[in-house]
C-alpha cells in the first residue's frame, strides 16, 4: 500500500470522526441563592447569572458524549439585603482584584448522568478570589423538553478552603464556614 493510498484513509476516517461528533449549542441562565449562618443569624442573598453557552458532544446515534460550560457571576452583584453585610462580603471577596466568581465545565457525559438519562451530578471547578477549586453540585428537579432544560444545582462552599477571610463584627458575632449555593438553571437549544 502506497503512502498517498494510507494518507486518504486517514483522511476519510479524519472525516468520518468528525461527521460522528456533533456540537450542540444551548443558552444557559441562572438564578442563584446562596446562604449561611453566623452566631447572631442565618443570612441569605441572591444573584444572577450572566448570560452563558453550554455545548453538548453527541455521537451518531444522538446520545450525548461530552458537556462543557463556562459560568460567570459579578461578585459585586451579590445581594444580601442588608448593605453592610453586602459591603463586607464584597471586601472579603476582594472585588476590584476579583470581580467575577467562575464556574467551568468540560466532563465527560457519564459522569453527570450515570444512567445516560438523567443528569444527577455536576464536577465543576471553580474559580474563586484566583484560585480554582473543585466542587462536585447536586442535580435535582431535572426536566428536559424538546429544546429546553431546567434543573436545579446545589453545591457547599467553605470559605475556609477557599480563602474567603470575613472580619467578626462587633468581636464575638462570627460567620459559619459553609455556604450552601443553589442555582435555578435554565438551558435552551440554539
Amino acid at each position: 500500500m502506497n503512502s498517498y493510498l494510507l494518507l486518504l484513509i486517514n483522511l476519510l476516517l479524519g472525516a468520518t470522526l468528525v461527521q460522528a461528533d456533533q456540537k450542540v449549542l444551548w443558552s444557559g441562565t441562572g438564578d442563584i441563592t446562596f446562604s449561611g449562618t453566623s452566631t447572631l443569624h442565618d443570612w441569605a442573598g441572591k444573584v444572577a447569572a450572566s448570560p452563558f453557552s453550554a455545548t453538548v458532544v453527541y455521537d451518531e446515534s444522538g446520545r450525548p458524549q461530552r458537556i462543557q460550560a463556562k459560568v460567570s457571576v459579578e461578585a459585586g452583584k451579590m445581594d444580601t439585603a442588608e448593605p453592610k453585610r453586602d459591603e463586607n462580603m464584597k471586601q472579603a471577596l476582594n472585588v476590584p482584584i476579583y470581580p467575577l466568581i467562575q464556574a467551568s465545565l468540560d466532563a465527560p457525559a457519564e459522569k453527570i448522568a450515570a444512567d445516560g438519562k438523567t443528569p444527577t451530578r455536576l464536577p465543576m471547578t471553580l474559580m474563586l478570589l484566583g484560585k480554582s477549586h473543585k466542587i462536585v453540585a447536586e442535580i435535582s428537579d431535572w426536566k428536559l423538553s424538546a429544546k429546553k432544560a431546567t434543573f436545579d444545582l446545589d453545591f457547599d462552599v467553605s470559605m475556609k478552603a477557599s480563602g474567603i477571610s470575613v472580619p467578626p463584627v462587633l468581636i464575638f458575632i462570627r460567620v459559619g464556614d459553609a455556604v450552601k449555593v443553589h442555582a435555578s438553571v435554565t438551558l435552551t437549544q440554539n
